[in-house]
């Protein structure tokens, strides 16, 4: 009689499970730095963070497109790299961190426009932005959603602080791929575009649209939105470019 076993997978060899078991508690504490820098360690991430994610913030600024005298809003504004290209547009910047390391960071790197009164720091967590009710023409957020504690809440609050026919652009690892193994799925918690559509339409967004860029970054969504109830109409593009009829 053939007895019928199971496959045996081979075990790792064991410089891979040496390699695993140091990575992990390290991979596992810089996870949890990046949602909420501090420290030397907080300090060097945010060094490292101006490079990184340099062109996935450059897309999501160009997405947003602010316009002179324009306000804006960067929930999880790190180092403080994009307040800085959004002042230059010409608007004036409001930075929300949930860091005082990182705060301190974007205030020593853009020392000038606090000065000038051109950018605001304040910390928060983002369920409870500390801002009133229309005070901004744009919300911007990249890399940042993972670590929110309650993303239903945040968006409810970009509504709020949004004036009528404000803009929404998002920027992250959407949860239809694979985060990278550096990165701690216990911290990282990313969700699906379907999700982060969901909890859009729940705030009240409209015109929500995702975009994937792989020639920028692989798996990494951009996600815009409209708050409807401007005064003027929305011109809404199709696929062929060409303007549909106004909405709003």
């Amino acid at each position: 009689m053939l007895r019928r076993t199971c496959p045996v997978k081979p075990p790792q060899p064991w410089p891979a499970r040496a390699a695993a078991t140091l990575t992990g508690p390290l991979f596992g504490y810089l996870s949890r730095q990046a949602a909420r820098p501090h420290g030397l360690a907080g300090r060097l991430l945010g060094r490292i963070w101006i490079r990184e994610t340099a062109v996935v913030n450059d897309v999501a600024i160009d997405l947003l497109d602010a316009k002179p005298g324009e306000r804006v809003v960067e929930i999880g504004c790190g180092p403080g790299r994009a307040l800085g290209w959004l002042a230059a547009d010409g608007a004036t910047v409001v930075g929300v961190d949930v860091s005082p390391t990182m705060l301190a960071t974007a205030r020593r790197r853009n020392a000038h426009l606090v000065a000038g009164g051109r950018l605001e720091l304040l910390l928060g967590d983002g369920i409870a932005l500390p801002l009133p009710d229309d005070a901004v023409d744009g919300v911007v957020g990249v890399h940042t959603i993972y670590f929110w504690p309650d993303p239903a809440a945040t968006f409810g609050e970009a509504a709020r602080v949004l004036r009528p026919g404000g803009r929404l652009v998002l920027a992250y690892r959407a949860g239809e791929h694979p985060l990278p193994r550096r990165l701690d799925p216990s911290v990282y918690h990313a969700p699906t575009t379907e999700q982060l559509t969901k909890w859009l339409d729940a705030a009240g967004f409209a015109h929500v649209d995702v975009r994937w860029r792989p020639d920028v970054e692989h798996g990494v969504a951009w996600v815009t939105a409209v708050l409807p109830g401007t005064s003027k109409p929305v011109s809404v593009r199709t696929a062929a470019g060409e303007p549909a009829a106004p909405s709003g």
